[in-house]
C-alpha cells in the first residue's frame, strides 16, 4: 500500500506502508532493484539530492550518493575494501581468472575479480583505511595501498621495477603456471596459508634472471653508462647508423622498457666508439706479445666508390698459444697521393713499430692486381731486417692466390660471354611471372621427375661464383630448357646448340674445381698453408685435361692461364710445399706425386730435393734459435748418466722423460725432423686437424712443432670467402666513404675485434670481410655464400 505524502525535502518522495505497518519513505522515481551495494553503505542525511553522501560501514570512508553518480564506485570500494575484506576472508585469498573467495567466513562471490596487481604485494591492513600500505615483493618497496588511490600507481611501478624482470613488461601475461590448474574450482585445494598463488611463477624465473650477474644492474638500478656502451656495441656490431639512437621509434621503445632511460644522441656513441676502439686496440698489442711465433700480414688496397679515395687493409694471421689459428685487422687506413711503395712501406712500418711487432713478421702476402713489384720491393725493404729475418728473407713475399684463380674463373667465362647471355634471358622468361615459374618446375618434375629444389636466379656478374651457380642450375634444368626452346617459336632465338651444350659443360667442369680451391683455401674456419698444395694441383689437373681434350677452344685460353699460373707457382713452391710436408697426411711422398703431375716424370725429383733440402735448412736455423734461447741442460745432446732420483717423498723416476729423450736422440743421431718423417703417414683423405696433431707433437717434437707453427701460419690469401671470388677491385660503399678516415678505421677495425669475440668459443677465429659491399645480392639460400650489404 502507497501512501502520498508532502514531504519537506522533495516533492516526489512517497510514504510506503511495509510489512510492519511502518511509514518508510521511498523514491517515486526508482523503479529498479535496490543495488547489494547499499548493503554495505550508510547514507548521511543531507539537506540537499544532489548533495547525497553515503558511508561505508566498514572502514566509514565516504563516497558520493547522488543519482546522477550511480552505485558502480560503491560496488568498486566494496569489492576492495581492507576492513571489509579482512572480516570476510582471513586470509586475503586471491586466485588468478576465479571469482570466488574462501576463507573463514562465508564465501561470497564478487561481481569483479580482484586486480591482479596484488599477487605482486604484500598487503599491510590499517585500522584507517586510508593508511593501508602494501609492499612490492620484488623490490620491498612500500606504496601506498588507500583505496581512494586505486591500483594505477601499483601497475606502473610493476612496468618499471628494476628487480622484476619480465619478457613483455604486461601485467595480464606476466604470470605462468608451472603446475596444474585447480580442478573444478575447488578453493579447498589450495594451500592454507593463504597463498593461492605459489603454483604460479613470474617469467623472470624462467631460464634464470635475465638482469643477474649483469653490470647493467647495481643495487636494483640501472647503470645509464652501461646501458649506453651496450646499446652502442649493438649498433657497431650490426653497422647500424649512429643516428639510430637519435630515431623516435628507438626512444620509444626504450622508454617503454626502461621508463629511466636518458636518451642521447649520435655523438655519446662515436664517443663510446673511440673509447672501446682504444681499449681493445691495447688488447690486440697484448695477445700479439703473447704470441709464442712469428706473425704474418696481409695487404690489401680498397677504394671508395664515390671518392675514389684509397684505403689500406693490414690484417694479421698467427697461430697462438692454444694452437688456435686467429686472424686480426690491425689497420683500415686512408692512403694520402702518391700512393707509391716507399710511402705504403712507410706506413706499414710505423704500424708494425705501433704493435712491436717488427721482429716478429714472418710473411707477407699481397695482391698481385694492387701491387707491383717496386712497391712490394718497398715494402720488403721497409720491414725486413736481417736481425729477425728467416734464411734471409728468402720466403718473406707471398702472393695472393685468390688473384690467380679470379684471373682463371674470368678467362673461362669470356669464352662463353654470348650463351651465358642467352641464359639469362631464358631465366627471365621463366621468372616472368609465378604461373610462368610454377608450370617451369611442374615440368620438370612431373615430365623430367628433376627434384625442384634448385631455383633459377640471375647472376651477379661482379661475381663469378653467381655465375656459375647460374651455370650449373642451367645444366641441370638442360632437359626442360631444352623442351621449352622447342615449344616455344618466341624463344628460338636463344636456342643453344649441341656444341654450345658441349662448351658450357667443359667450362662448368672447370668453374667446379676453382669454385671448390676458394672455398678450400678462403674458409671462414682459417685454412692452414699445408692445403694450398692439394689445390693447386686439382687446378692444374683440370687445365691439363681440358688442354688435351677433344675440344680445343680453350686451348689458347689454357695457355694464357699456366703462364699465370707457372709464374705464380715458381715464386711460392718452397715455402708452400714445405707447408704441405708438415701435414702428416701429406709429408714428402705427397710432395713427388703432386710435382710428378705438374712436371712430369723426368723432372720432378730435382724438385721434391729442393723442396726437402730447404725444409731441413728452416728446420737447422730453428734449432739454432731455440739453442741460444735455451738453458745448455736442455739443448744438450749429450747422454747424461748421472741422473738422480727426487727427494724421497717426491717421484723417485721424475727424470725418467729426460732420459728417454737423451737416449733416444743419441741412437742413430737422428733430428726431430727425420724422426717425424720416418713416421707412418695419416690416410690421404682423413679428417685431421692439422694445428691439434701439432700441439699433441709438441712435446715430442718441440724444435720442428715450433717452426710448423710458424709455416703453417702462412695465409695465401688476402681476402676471406666474401671478396674470393670478385672481379676488379675491392670498394666501399657509399655511405662508407661519406665516413671520416679516423672514424671508419675505428669502426672497422673494433666490428672485426667484437666479432672475433663473440667466437671465442670456436677452434679458430677468422677477420670479417670489412667492406660491407653492397654490390652482391643473395643468389640462393642452399649454399653458404655470405649476402653483402652496406655496414651502415
Amino acid at each position: 500500500m502507497q501512501l502520498k505524502v508532502p514531504s519537506a525535502m522533495d516533492g516526489n518522495m512517497i510514504a510506503v506502508i511495509d510489512g510492519k505497518n511502518a511509514l518508510v519513505e521511498s523514491d517515486i522515481n526508482r523503479n529498479k532493484k535496490r543495488s547489494p551495494a547499499w548493503d554495505h553503505f550508510e547514507k548521511l542525511p543531507t539537506l540537499s539530492k544532489n548533495e547525497g553522501k553515503a558511508k561505508c560501514i566498514h572502514c566509514d570512508s565516504v563516497f558520493s550518493a547522488t543519482p546522477r553518480s550511480g552505485t558502480s564506485h560503491l560496488k568498486r570500494h566494496m569489492e576492495r575494501c581492507v576492513k571489509r575484506t579482512a572480516l570476510d576472508i582471513q586470509p586475503i585469498s586471491m586466485d588468478f581468472g576465479f571469482n570466488d573467495f574462501e576463507g573463514s567466513g562465508p564465501s561470497i562471490k564478487l561481481g569483479k575479480r580482484v586486480s591482479k596487481v596484488w599477487h605482486e604485494y604484500e598487503l599491510f591492513p590499517a585500522p584507517n583505511m586510508n593508511d593501508a600500505k602494501a609492499k612490492c615483493k620484488h623490490c620491498k618497496l612500500v606504496l601506498s595501498a588507500a583505496s581512494k588511490n586505486g591500483t594505477s600507481h601499483l601497475k606502473r611501478h610493476l612496468d618499471k621495477c628494476s628487480k622484476r624482470v619480465t619478457l613483455t613488461g604486461n601485467i595480464d601475461q606476466y604470470f605462468l603456471c608451472n603446475e596444474k590448474l585447480v580442478e573444478g574450482n575447488d578453493f579447498n585445494k589450495l594451500p592454507k596459508d593463504g597463498s593461492a598463488t605459489s603454483s604460479l611463477k613470474p617469467l623472470s624465473t624462467i631460464g634464470g634472471n635475465l638482469a643477474e650477474g649483469s653490470k647493467l644492474m647495481e643495487n636494483g638500478q640501472v647503470d645509464q653508462d652501461e646501458l649506453q656502451r651496450y646499446i652502442s656495441i649493438c649498433i657497431i656490431k650490426g653497422a647500424h647508423p649512429f643516428s639510430f639512437v637519435e630515431e623516435r621509434g628507438f626512444r620509444s621503445m626504450m622508454s617503454k622498457a626502461y621508463p629511466q632511460f636518458k636518451p642521447f644522441s649520435r655523438a655519446i656513441v662515436r664517443k663510446e666508439l673511440f673509447s672501446m676502439y682504444l681499449k681493445e686496440r691495447d688488447n690486440i698489442k697484448e695477445i700479439l706479445a703473447k704470441a709464442p711465433g712469428r706473425i704474418c700480414l696481409t695487404v690489401g688496397n680498397w677504394r671508395a666508390r664515390d671518392t675514389k679515395d684509397e684505403y689500406i687493409c693490414v690484417t694479421t694471421q698467427f697461430i697462438d698459444e692454444h694452437w688456435r689459428l686467429l686472424r686480426r685487422v690491425l689497420c683500415f687506413k686512408s692512403l694520402a697521393p702518391p700512393y707509391d711503395g716507399t710511402y705504403i712501406a712507410d706506413e706499414l712500418a710505423c704500424l708494425s713499430s705501433q704493435y712491436n711487432i717488427e721482429c716478429k713478421t714472418f710473411t707477407i702476402t699481397v695482391d698481385e692486381a694492387s701491387y707491383d713489384k717496386s712497391t712490394v720491393s718497398s715494402i720488403k725493404r721497409g720491414l725486413l731486417t736481417k736481425k729477425a729475418s728467416v734464411s734471409g728473407g728468402s720466403f718473406f713475399q707471398v702472393n695472393c692466390y685468390a688473384h690467380i684463380l679470379n684471373f682463371l674463373a674470368q678467362s673461362s667465362l669470356k669464352l662463353v660471354d654470348d650463351i651465358v647471355d642467352r641464359i639469362r634471358e631464358l631465366v627471365k622468361y621463366v621468372n616472368k611471372s609465378p604461373l610462368q615459374r610454377k608450370k617451369f618446375f611442374d615440368l620438370a618434375e612431373r615430365t623430367f621427375e628433376l627434384q625442384a629444389r634448385k631455383r633459377l636466379s640471375l647472376d651477379v656478374m661482379l661475381r663469378w661464383n653467381s655465375t656459375y651457380k647460374l651455370i650449373d642450375r642451367t645444366i641441370y634444368y638442360k632437359s626442360v630448357f631444352k623442351h621449352l626452346l622447342e615449344s616455344k617459336q618466341e624463344l628460338s632465338s636463344l636456342a643453344l646448340s649441341k656444341e654450345e651444350w658441349q662448351k658450357l659443360s667443359i667450362i662448368h667442369k672447370f668453374l667446379r674445381v676453382l669454385y671448390d680451391v676458394t672455398h678450400l683455401l678462403s674458409a671462414t674456419n682459417g685454412p692452414t698453408a699445408n692445403l694450398f698444395l692439394k689445390g693447386m694441383l686439382m687446378v692444374h689437373c683440370r687445365m691439363m685435361e681440358i688442354a688435351k681434350g677433344p675440344n680445343l677452344f680453350l686451348a689458347h685460353a689454357v695457355q694464357a692461364m699456366q703462364v699465370k699460373f707457372n709464374d705464380f707457382w715458381c715464386e711460392n713452391n718452397l715455402i708452400l710445399s714445405c707447408a704441405a710436408i708438415l701435414d702428416p697426411r701429406y709429408k714428402v711422398k705427397f710432395v713427388e706425386y703432386c710435382y710428378m703431375k705438374l712436371f712430369g716424370p723426368a723432372n720432378f725429383e730435382d724438385r721434391v730435393s729442393k723442396v726437402v733440402n730447404t725444409l731441413y735448412c728452416l728446420f737447422a736455423e730453428y734449432k739454432r734459435q731455440s739453442l741460444h734461447f735455451s738453458s745448455p741442460a736442455v739443448g744438450s745432446s749429450s747422454v747424461n748418466t748421472n741422473f738422480v732420483g727426487g727427494d724421497d717423498e717426491g717421484d723417485m723416476f721424475g727424470d725418467y722423460d729426460q732420459f728417454l729423450s737423451s737416449t733416444s736422440r743419441s741412437q742413430g743421431n737422428k733430428s726431430e725432423l727425420d724422426l717425424y718423417l720416418e713416421e707412418l703417414s695419416y690416410d690421404l683423405n682423413s679428417e685431421l686437424d692439422v694445428l691439434e696433431f701439432w700441439s699433441r707433437s709438441s712435446m715430442r717434437y718441440p724444435t720442428l712443432s715450433f717452426m710448423a707453427r710458424d709455416i703453417l701460419s702462412i695465409p695465401v690469401f688476402t681476402v676471406n670467402s666474401k671478396e674470393a671470388f670478385s672481379f676488379g677491385n675491392k670498394t666501399l660503399s657509399s655511405v662508407q666513404s661519406s665516413i671520416m678516415p679516423e672514424t671508419l678505421q675505428a669502426l672497422l677495425c673494433l666490428q672485426d675485434w667484437l666479432g672475433a669475440e663473440d667466437n671465442s668459443d670456436d677452434q679458430t677465429v677468422t677477420a670479417e670481410d670489412p667492406s660491407g659491399s653492397s654490390e652482391d645480392a643473395e643468389y640462393d639460400n642452399d649454399d653458404d655464400d655470405s649476402v653483402l650489404t652496406d655496414s651502415f
